[in-house]
């Protein structure tokens, strides 16, 4: 098994090593500067009182020595909070390989009691699949993630492009990092696109471009060939000329701030899309998913999109100096600047508006496949999965949970051909049913994401998956505990009935009722269901239920989780094993828990 916190310290060191180095230079600027801005103070003074020309001169070599080292002490803080940044990214990364994956956001927002998987496989919230995988750095890769998560079916077309994808992207550990530097401590929103989308879509708020670009363009003409005729003493300077350009831009002002109040706003954070633009424009990929995303990103005319996006940018922070009064005045009279920025935003509309959608789409799938690449990267011992067309299969080798730590994991073997088939999975208490059923589940959405999965190896058919491992009552609905755990039956019925396959985990299922009551409902669903094109793994103490094998050969098979009771101490291996359960165990934990006692003849 491969460790690789040696490889996430070893980054750690050699960033923490450039940080130092780096701090050890910057640390000596501040000083410098204090004594060229004193020694340019200095030679101003000198030359007011000696009036020499050698002062002046040197009064701007100093002055020009200290932008200058300004400007580097500037630019050595943002490559030092670079490195820390780094070294944060790292730190997190061993501290997820000591089991500690907390600092990841956990995605609560998408938990739903209600979906036909998620909340009984804790796919999201506090613990989840998602907190252990995600390390996505926008709002929008976090969406497609999730969406790979909890619509694995419906993604599961895609998967061997995307396991090709994630496998090339899982060594590429400085590009998945960069993304993640790159918006790091941004706070995106998904309206944030929403917002930026509806802008590039939305109808020009200048109704007649033609006139705008004429007067764009030849009233500041006109007035700069009259200063110059003024300047020569022709005729009087054209203050009049440039009082009627500053009307014209005023009453174009409301189109003006239109503009600025949808987009400018978005200036940063459409600078940061733009530098992850370039780093997957300069990529050298193989996979052809990959190759594919950065096709979708050039436009027709040859245009790389963090170009265009750097030139909206540029827009955007004049439209910003232009607020400024006394600039824009300037600005305004004599070029009438902000009819040309409005020019300018509708050019970048409707040069950009066909593409805007894909680079979005672009970045999102390259910040979720980045997170899933992390995943292989961590578990290069994890089996890339097999698809396997036209019949059903899930054959598994060692198969394990992932969020189970190395030390603490049992794995077991497994193998469900063709459809129509179900397993009734005995066992006593805490025996490993449950967390068995969930580790099946979770390891299909992984294979259908496209990632690696906690298996020597496995092959499976894509299909979708429906449980009811973790059904509850509710107070605000009225719903009983029973009524809920039917409702939940009910609905798989319906959909296998409308011609859906499914994978179908129960777990102990009609527990809101008395137990021959549960039983012949047991029974009575479990041949209900193999009248469908299905597939069900079954956990149940009912050990009667073993019986079905008996019933329906080659549709019901029995395996079961057993304990041992030795010298008064509960064993349990939690390996997988053939037949019905032997060993039961309520009594003897009710006993160890001192809630009963021996009793005395």
């Amino acid at each position: 098994m491969t460790n690789r916190e040696p490889d996430y310290s070893q980054r750690i060191a050699t960033f923490s090593g450039e940080k130092q180095m780096l701090e050890k230079k910057q640390k000596s600027l501040p000083a410098l500067r204090l004594g060229l801005f004193l020694l340019f103070a200095f030679l101003v003074y000198r030359y007011l009182v000696i009036q020499s020309v050698i002062p002046a001169i040197f009064a701007c070599l100093a002055f020009a020595a200290f932008i200058i080292f300004s400007l580097i002490d500037s630019k050595l803080k943002k490559r030092i909070k670079r490195l820390e940044i780094l070294v944060g990214i790292n730190q997190k990364e061993v501290d997820a390989l000591e089991g500690n994956y907390e600092a990841f956001d956990p995605g609560n927002e998408f938990i739903d009691p209600s979906h036909d998987y998620t909340h009984d496989l804790d796919i999201f919230g506090k613990g989840s699949l998602f907190q252990f995988i995600n390390r996505t750095a926008t709002i929008f890769g976090k969406l497609r993630l999730a969406e790979y998560f909890g619509n694995a079916f419906g993604q599961s077309q895609n998967v061997i492009e995307r396991q090709q994808a994630v496998n090339e992207l899982s060594a590429m550990v400085d590009l998945r990092q960069n993304l993640q530097l790159i918006f790091h401590d941004e706070e995106i929103r998904e309206t944030d696109k929403t917002e930026i989308s509806a802008w590039i879509d939305s109808e020009s708020p200048v109704r007649n471009l033609k006139l705008l670009r004429i007067l764009a363009y030849g009233l500041p003409a006109v007035t700069f060939i009259c200063i110059i005729l003024s300047l020569a003493g022709i005729i009087t300077f054209p203050v009049m000329l440039i009082v009627i350009q500053l009307i014209i831009v005023f009453l174009y002002a409301r189109q003006t701030m239109q503009v600025h109040n949808s987009i400018t706003s978005k200036s940063k954070i459409l600078n940061k899309f733009a530098h992850c633009l370039v780093l997957i424009e300069k990529s050298n990929f193989n996979a052809q998913y990959l190759n594919n995303i950065q096709k979708q990103l050039v436009t027709s005319e040859g245009q790389h999109p963090s170009k265009a996006i750097h030139q909206l940018s540029a827009i955007l922070k004049y439209m910003d100096s232009n607020l400024n009064i006394l600039v824009s005045i300037f600005l305004n009279g004599l070029f009438m600047f902000n009819l040309h920025l409005l020019l300018k935003v509708e050019k970048w509309k409707k040069q950009n508006k066909e593409y805007s959608t894909a680079w979005f789409e672009s970045v999102a799938t390259i910040d979720a496949l980045s997170s899933l690449a992390n995943f292989a990267y961590n578990h290069p011992e994890y089996a890339c999965p097999v698809k396997v067309e036209n019949d059903f299969e899930f054959t598994a080798e060692n198969l394990g949970h992932p969020l189970i730590s190395d030390a603490q994991r049992v794995t077991n073997n497994i193998q469900i051909k063709g459809w129509n088939q179900f397993a009734i999975i005995t066992g006593a208490n805490m025996s490993g049913k449950s967390t068995f059923l969930r580790t099946i589940g979770v390891n299909y959405i992984l294979a259908m994401a496209g990632a690696p999965v906690c298996a020597s190896a496995l092959s499976f058919y894509p299909i979708l998956i429906h449980s009811s491992i973790r059904t509850s009552d509710s107070l605000v609905k009225h719903e009983s505990y029973f009524y809920a755990e039917l409702k939940r039956l009910k609905q798989i019925i319906d959909e296998l009935e409308s011609g859906k396959k499914k994978l179908i985990l129960l777990d102990e299922i009609l527990k809101g009722t008395n137990s021959k009551d549960k039983q012949a409902g047991s029974i009575a669903l479990i041949e209900q269901l193999l009248q469908y094109q299905s597939v069900g793994l079954f956990a149940t103490h009912d050990l009667m239920l073993g019986e079905l094998a008996a019933r329906f050969p080659g549709q019901v098979n029995n395996l079961c989780f057993e304990i041992q009771i030795e010298n008064d101490k509960m064993k349990i291996d939690y390996k997988l094993h053939d037949g019905v359960c032997k060993n039961l165990n309520a009594t003897y934990l009710m006993r160890n828990m001192g809630i009963l006692f021996e009793t005395k003849n």
